[in-house]
């Protein structure tokens, strides 16, 4: 009889702590599960991105017009960098960079001011709104250009210091380069081999602009700007005045010459390019075709059915027909770029130096 009531008595405890053993393995795969899901719960929430991860990335924009008009795709960097790169309707590009600072709905450019701007971004649309005001919308870019591809970069072949202290469009007489010096009221001859001075045209004129006729003639004219609107002719080979231009835009910063009697002029302050037809001194001139820009047009060079024009940093090459339209973009960092001129090999710039603001003369690949 005891032996049985031990037997029993075994039996309760074995159950007892077979229980108890089930009720721990029950609440270790509790926990396990429970641990592993909210594992995922969290892996899935941190798999999100935020906004600030969506917004980086290349953009076309499709309509609006982002700070400057003609913006064509907007690059959002993860060094914290925006690039802008615009285009007008007649082909001429621009490129800046600029530093921002982005949050999970605005941006903020940096550097020189600020300017905010709020943004949403939807799978691959986004919208700038401005705080100033306007908006932007903008796809996900499916083939966007790189940078150095937009504009190309020029390299510096040759460079020394100009003899002149102001920003001047130059020409090539096939010999030397000739730009406008101000002090001396002189047309300086350079050679472009030694980069010395090897001679000089007196002048009365603000000669900011000057070009030798493409002729084969003994008696080729010489252009210089004059007065604010209008350019005289020289017979280079005696200075001799040969002819006044008609009235054209103010600031003549460039003239190029096409054929005899056939130029480009440029109007820095009124933004256009003219052809203009001579008719030497018997009569005036006339304007043959008025280009207006959306560029401020410095120096000029006509060379092999293409027009090239200098302005700020950038220089276009240009077909002329049938249609007007820069095809080829360039661009020297650092340097505002006055003057271009061609010496049958070579284009030549003159160009003032943003670090030191010296005026030079370069030889470049272009």
């Amino acid at each position: 009889m005891k032996n049985s009531k031990n037997n029993i008595k075994q039996n309760n405890n074995l159950r007892a702590l077979n229980s108890f053993k089930s009720t721990v393995f029950r609440t270790i795969c509790f926990l396990i599960i429970t641990i592993g899901l909210s594992s995922c719960n969290s892996s899935d929430d941190d798999d999100i991105p935020t906004n600030k991860e969506l917004v980086v990335g290349k953009w076309e924009v499709i309509s609006g017009n982002f700070l400057l008009q003609n913006a064509k795709f907007l690059y959002i960097n993860k060094d914290n960098t925006m690039d802008n790169l615009n285009q007008d309707q007649l082909g001429f590009k621009q490129y800046w960079q600029s530093l921002i600072i982005v949050t999970e709905n605005q941006i903020e450019l940096t550097g020189g001011g600020s300017i905010l701007i709020n943004y949403t971004v939807q799978d691959d649309k986004l919208t700038l709104q401005p705080v100033s005001g306007g908006e932007v919308t903008l796809i996900r870019a499916i083939t966007p250009p790189e940078t150095d591809a937009w504009i190309k970069t020029l390299n510096i072949l040759e460079e020394g210091d100009a003899p002149w202290d102001d920003g001047v469009d130059i020409a090539f007489d096939g010999v030397h380069l000739l730009g406008w010096n101000r002090d001396d009221s002189k047309i300086m001859k350079v050679n472009p081999v030694t980069m010395a001075v090897e001679g000089s045209i007196p002048t009365t004129l603000t000669a900011y602009a000057v070009e030798v006729e493409k002729s084969d003639s003994r008696f080729r004219q010489f252009f210089q700007s004059s007065t604010l609107s209008k350019f005289d002719s020289y017979v280079y080979l005696f200075n001799e005045k040969y002819y006044e231009s008609i009235e054209l835009g103010r600031g003549i910063n460039g003239i190029a010459s096409i054929e005899p009697e056939h130029l480009w002029v440029g109007s820095q302050q009124e933004k256009k390019l003219f052809k203009y037809k001579s008719n030497g001194a018997f009569s005036p001139g006339q304007i043959l075709q008025t280009i207006p820009l959306e560029i401020y047009p410095y120096g000029l060079d006509y060379q092999n059915g293409f027009l090239y024009i200098a302005s700020s940093n950038y220089i276009y090459k240009c077909q002329t027909s049938p249609n007007f339209k820069a095809i080829e973009s360039y661009k020297l960092p650092d340097n505002w770029i006055q003057g271009v001129a061609f010496d049958g090999t070579n284009f030549w710039l003159s160009i003032q130096s943003y670090n030191d603001q010296k005026y030079k003369l370069v030889k470049t690949d272009l």
